[in-house]
């Protein structure tokens, strides 16, 4: 589908509707079986420093519900790669009409109609963060709805970019910090237990932004191979014969010995773009046993090639593809 910025300098100010996704009110939890709120982000310091996260918060709701959060940092500098977890029984949503806001002790994950706001501390690292959404958000697969063959469907939208200000602190160090950041939503009734994925967000120079999602049953049957390209506050979907996607340089973790791919080389010939994606720091390996019971490679990389930007990849399902 397309959607063409209203002329009003803020396009969010009112409801921004598909057929099955409404804008703010689909911004707050819905009584679903998985949900989440996904945000990934580059960051640059005063100081010149790079750094680079993503944080996400996941609503469980079958027999038990409960409330999970991820996070890691990357530092451009160190190649150091830090992350943290936290498990809450139920859910602890509040003030939910047309937001979210999520609280576990000193974390905080709040926003709605492209005004958020993510606080995380822990021994290692700590962050503050504001994100305004700069572009009209974009609903995925027909309208909004992406269909995942038997794992079921979802809704999804994302804010392709959103300005990010505040602060950054690892060690004892303190940065003032601002950006670029990537949001995703999506909820409905679906088993992440029966895919595995290859799914990239691109932010390029020149204002281009493209999603690429690359998803498998667990006998590495495709399931779906889609995305979508924005530019100018138009969205055109990818359909599976617009775009090809081939795995390059692989990493191995020393950890758990799974192997990713950490470079890609990416191709959609209608419009021009042939890039290839390379990690920024290869150990961006999340071992999410004690929450979700799962590993997955979740992290920052440099865009090359006809086009120059920035973005982040996410493998997900790499366990079973190694053993």
């Amino acid at each position: 589908m397309s959607y063409t910025k209203p002329a009003d300098d803020w396009f969010e100010t009112s409801a921004i509707v598909s057929k099955t996704v409404s804008l703010p009110k689909d911004d707050a939890p819905h009584q679903s079986e998985m949900e989440w709120w996904y945000y990934n982000g580059h960051l640059s310091a005063e100081s010149g420093n790079q750094y680079s996260f993503h944080h996400t918060v996941f609503l469980r709701d079958n027999v038990v519900s409960h409330m999970i959060s991820h996070v890691s940092v990357n530092d451009h500098q160190t190649g150091k790669h830090y992350t943290a977890q936290r498990r809450t029984g139920g859910n602890t949503s509040i003030n939910t009409e047309n937001r979210f806001e999520f609280k576990q002790s000193d974390w905080l994950m709040s926003g709605g109609n492209g005004n958020d706001k993510l606080k995380v501390n822990t021994k290692d690292f700590s962050f503050d963060l504001s994100l305004t959404s700069t572009q009209a958000p974009v609903f995925h697969g027909k309208d909004g709805i992406i269909t995942l063959d038997v794992a079921g469907s979802s809704y999804y939208y994302s804010r392709t970019r959103m300005a990010i200000s505040g602060t950054l602190t690892i060690g004892d160090t303190t940065e003032k910090v601002t950006g670029v950041s990537w949001f995703d939503h999506q909820w409905g009734e679906f088993a992440v237990g029966l895919l595995s994925w290859d799914w990239f967000s691109l932010q390029f120079k020149d204002g281009t932004d493209v999603m690429i999602y690359h998803l498998h049953d667990k006998t590495n049957n495709p399931i779906l191979h889609t995305g979508s390209i924005t530019k100018h506050g138009i969205t055109e979907v990818l359909l599976d014969t617009d775009f090809t996607i081939a795995p390059g340089k692989n990493w191995t973790s020393s950890k758990t010995n799974i192997s990713y791919p950490i470079e890609w080389t990416i191709n959609i010939p209608k419009k021009n773009i042939s890039i290839t994606t390379q990690s920024i720091v290869e150990n961006s390996e999340f071992d999410a046993r004690l929450t979700t019971y799962n590993i997955y490679w979740e992290g920052a990389v440099s865009v090359q090639g006809s086009h120059t930007g920035q973005g982040f990849m996410e493998l997900y399902g790499y366990t079973e593809k190694n053993h």
